[in-house]
């Protein structure tokens, strides 16, 4: 693509844009941007008829402008460019990634740079909301340093317009009206990848610029994963990837479920994107178990990490990774190589080539729906008329489900209902409610070994006590539940994690029964949460007279044998 192609179609997605900002986002000389705009020949054109009508505005200082920074030369310059220079040059290819047919997915700037913030209403602090990648990376690019980020999502404008939440500072940084961050939700979501981070380990990521890595192997389990992920969708040409510097990135197009978002309103795409989450994350471990099993030397070397969620993040098409200078480029999914590539070999054809992937990843794939909703729900699509049958029998299916429980939970007393000194009750809901009163997060930071191991992260990570977890992200939790995604993405609440924790359990699937159930509600006292005891209706359950406290002397011992006694003769 010529740079006078390049700036027409820049041009036609930004008409008002000024001389310093066709020059940067193409990396082209100011005086040769100026020529694309007033519509002068150029020292490429061969004649008159080469010149161009004038489009945008001319004028040389706008406010807030980027440098006017022409693109490195390699050849005149022994020095790489500098991350500010390297971004200089990509602005129409944010703009490309960014929207599809009005929609935007929000941009990233290092991980934690994820608000565009103003002066907030009334007393409030501030206001902010996540950044448009495409309409706004100007904004983000003015605090970048280093890594440029994209999601998987893309939601429409006026969320983006409507989006705004209050803030206050305080001791954790931005404290948010409502604590609810401002991104997009699962129903807000008109179009939605399915995604894989294909990760190496640190001691492979780190030799990459040496090139002292087991290519083939890496090269034979990306190749494998790719054909899974064109399985899933169909078709070979629904599938995408980046070599992400540190691993490797696989997607189906997010337009492949725009039908889906248009096809049901947001209650129901909140309900069915959710679960299309949780069912991406189960398909994929087990394509994982298939790659290590014929590549048996990618198993611990080059997995996928299990942790898509709605606003997942992956770095964008030529993103400087955070620690290697290496950047992140396009993989040919049905021949994928792995070769490294540092920030001095980026040239204006190596751009080209991410900006025409980002334009065929946000076209039209939206025949390829029906084969994800029959791969991720193949127990409804064999029974459905079409896929759009299969996801209105899910959504009912998880709506009754979801109304059942909250039937259930008003019918469970509330830890607000409790009084303060209550010591012992008759009342297993007074225990249960208790129980789930307690924010799972504070048992994961008193028993994990490294708490937030990934900082930035929501939910948080933390390292597990129960084995080693070189990634530091495979085990997460929220206020109500913990999830261990190397034992199947298996978990559950603080009851369930204290008892991993303590060895009352094996494996995060296991199930509390009898005295474990105890002995793990035991386990929560001994860090300091206020459960009642249980009496049971004749005042004699072992919670009660405290028989699964471990004894710490021999007096204890005895009198615990006493209680033991007794209540056999009561019982």
């Amino acid at each position: 693509m010529s740079d006078e192609e390049r700036a027409d179609r820049y041009l036609r997605r930004n008409p008002d844009a000024s001389v310093a900002e066709l020059a940067g986002a193409l990396g082209i000389a100011p005086d040769k941007a100026r020529g694309f705009l007033e519509g002068n020949p150029t020292a490429d054109a061969e004649g008159p008829d080469e010149a161009r009508e004038p489009r945008g505005k001319t004028a040389e200082e706008p406010d807030e402008a980027p440098d006017e920074t022409p693109e490195p030369s390699n050849e005149a310059n022994e020095e790489p460019p500098t991350p500010s220079d390297h971004y200089d040059r990509l602005g129409e290819l944010y703009a490309t990634l960014g929207e599809i047919d009005g929609w935007h997915c929000p941009g990233n700037r290092d991980y934690f740079g994820w608000y565009r913030t103003r002066q907030g209403p009334g007393a409030w602090d501030g206001e902010g909301r996540a950044w448009a990648l495409g309409k706004e990376f100007a904004g983000i690019r003015q605090e970048l340093e280093r890594v440029a980020y994209a999601t998987v999502n893309y939601a429409p404008a006026k969320w983006y317009i409507d989006g705004w939440r209050a803030f206050d500072y305080g001791e954790n940084g931005k404290e948010w009206d409502g604590d609810e961050t401002p991104l997009p939700n699962y129903g807000d979501l008109r179009a939605y990848a399915p995604f894989a981070d294909i990760d190496l380990t640190d001691d492979v990521k780190q030799k990459r610029p040496e090139g002292d890595i087991p290519q083939e192997t890496i090269e034979r389990a990306l190749s494998l994963y790719l054909e899974a992920f064109g399985e899933l969708a169909g078709g070979m040409e629904h599938v995408y990837a980046l070599d992400s510097v540190g691993g490797a990135y696989a997607f189906v197009a997010p337009t492949a479920t725009a039908p889906i978002a248009e096809a049901f309103d947001r209650r129901d795409r909140a309900i069915i994107f959710e679960d299309m989450t949780d069912r991406v994350n189960g398909w994929l471990e087990g394509v994982k178990d298939d790659v290590n099993a014929a590549v048996p030397d990618a198993a611990g070397t080059f997995e996928p990490d299990l942790l898509n969620n709605k606003n997942r993040l992956y770095k964008a098409p030529m993103s400087l990774h955070k620690s290697l200078d290496g950047v992140v480029t396009p993989v040919d999914p049905e021949n994928p190589s792995y070769d490294y590539t540092p920030i001095e070999a980026v040239d204006a054809d190596a751009i080209a080539d991410a900006e025409a992937w980002a334009d065929e990843f946000t076209s039209d794939h939206t025949d390829a729906v029906s084969a994800v909703v029959a791969n991720l729900w193949p127990d409804y699509y064999a029974d459905a008329d079409g896929w759009r049958d299969a996801v209105s029998a899910r959504i009912d299916d998880l709506t009754e489900e979801r109304e059942a429980n909250r039937e259930r939970n008003q019918q469970t007393l509330s830890v607000d209902d409790l009084p303060d000194d209550i010591e012992e009750t008759d009342d297993i809901e007074v225990v249960n409610a208790a129980i789930e009163a307690i924010d799972c997060r504070d048992v994961a930071r008193d028993v994990a070994d490294e708490w937030d191991t990934a900082p930035g992260r929501d939910p948080p990570r933390f390292d597990p006590p129960w084995r080693d977890s070189n990634s530091g992200t495979s085990c997460f939790a929220d206020s109500e539940k913990y999830v261990d995604l190397s034992e199947g993405q298996k978990g559950g609440g603080p009851l369930t994690l204290v008892a991993r924790a303590t060895g009352i359990i094996t494996n995060s699937s296991d199930r509390l029964r009898g005295n474990d159930y105890w002995k793990a509600v035991n386990e929560l006292r001994k860090l300091g949460y206020e459960i009642p005891y249980f009496t049971g209706s004749s005042g004699t359950h072992p919670d009660a007279l405290q028989l699964f406290d471990d004894a710490e002397d021999t007096d204890e011992k005895r009198r615990k044998a006493v209680r033991a006694l007794r209540a056999s003769k009561r019982g």
